[in-house]
């Protein structure tokens, strides 16, 4: 930890930049030679210290140290995090650094520009770059920590918190551009019979390959949440009703042919759906309550149908 290895510009390799997360030790480093150099880096700290979004965190530290260090470009990877963040426009030359703290990975960061960074400034930016390492670490896991809350631990697939959320934001969004916006409701038909007959293992097992199956039926922008028990919901973005049945249709299909197989026996699985689109006069309680009158109808109805909201 502290010491960096002295490394050139490079347009191919990744350069390791570790750390143990300890500014102390940072400024012990060769990269902090002077008295001057290590008030810079202690004030970039702090000044990152005030934000916990990882996005926001980075575009903070590109602006701070172009006074220090120009560039045309800054790209942001943490592929285990999903996250691909850039600024400004690729160039032709660029430096690269892995970031690590206490061997734990945090990402990969790259700086270009039109023109070449001389020996000078790669020193400067390495050093620079040390003042990243703590805040981002607490940005990241920040972000984990609110992926997990909104997630639903057996499926995989957002919580009912996540859809309240997502909801709110999709309503304005349709509101604001006048986009269409449908949503699907839909429900295991007899889940407690599988349960009971099978045991709760095998309930879960059958929660998880609908979802399975779901997920190869929508959009990359669709979004799909588990609204509580075996109730999920589907939010479908610039979708009307016709695109709405439709989906809904193919779900129902599938879900029926679905041969989900657990030790040696076969569990049959139906889904009832009830599916709505937006109105002016909605909000996030009516949207979907709508969907779950048109759920309930085809429950009433027989089950393994849909029924639209009137």
């Amino acid at each position: 930890a502290g010491a960096m290895p002295s490394v050139r510009q490079t347009d191919t390799k990744i350069l390791p930049v570790k750390s143990n997360g300890n500014l102390t030790s940072i400024l012990k480093s060769s990269q902090a030679k002077s008295i001057a150099d290590k008030d810079r880096i202690l004030h970039i700290a702090g000044l990152l210290q005030t934000s916990l979004n990882v996005e926001e965190l980075i575009s903070h530290f590109s602006n701070e140290i172009s006074t220090d260090v120009a560039h045309d470009h800054l790209n942001y990877i943490n592929e285990k995090l999903d996250i691909n963040f850039a600024i400004g426009k690729r160039a032709r030359y660029s430096c690269t650094y892995e970031l690590t703290i206490n061997e734990n990975k945090l990402g990969i960061i790259s700086f270009t520009r039109s023109k070449k960074f001389s020996d000078q400034e790669i020193e400067q930016l390495e050093g620079l770059i040390c003042a990243l390492h703590y805040p981002l670490r607490n940005a990241l896991l920040y972000n984990q920590a609110v992926q997990a809350a909104h997630k639903d631990a057996l499926t995989g697939i957002g919580n009912r918190a996540a859809m309240t959320t997502e909801l709110h934001r999709q309503l304005e969004l349709a509101f604001r551009h006048s986009r269409s916006l449908g949503v699907i409701m839909m429900d295991i038909d007899h889940f407690k019979k599988i349960n009971d007959k099978y045991g709760h293992a095998v309930g879960d097992y059958a929660l998880q390959a609908l979802v399975e199956c779901a997920a190869k039926s929508v959009r990359i922008s669709d979004l799909m949440f588990r609204y509580g028990g075996e109730e999920f919901v589907i939010v479908l973005p610039e979708t009307d009703e016709s695109g709405v049945l439709r989906l809904a249709k193919r779900i129902r299909r599938r879900v029926e042919k679905l041969e989900t197989r657990i030790q040696g026996q076969t569990v049959p699985m139906t889904v009832s759906i009830g599916i709505t689109t937006l109105q002016e006069s909605d909000d996030d309680k009516t949207f979907v309550g709508r969907a779950d009158e048109a759920l309930y109808k085809a429950k009433r109805d027989g089950r393994n149908c849909i029924r639209i909201a009137s």
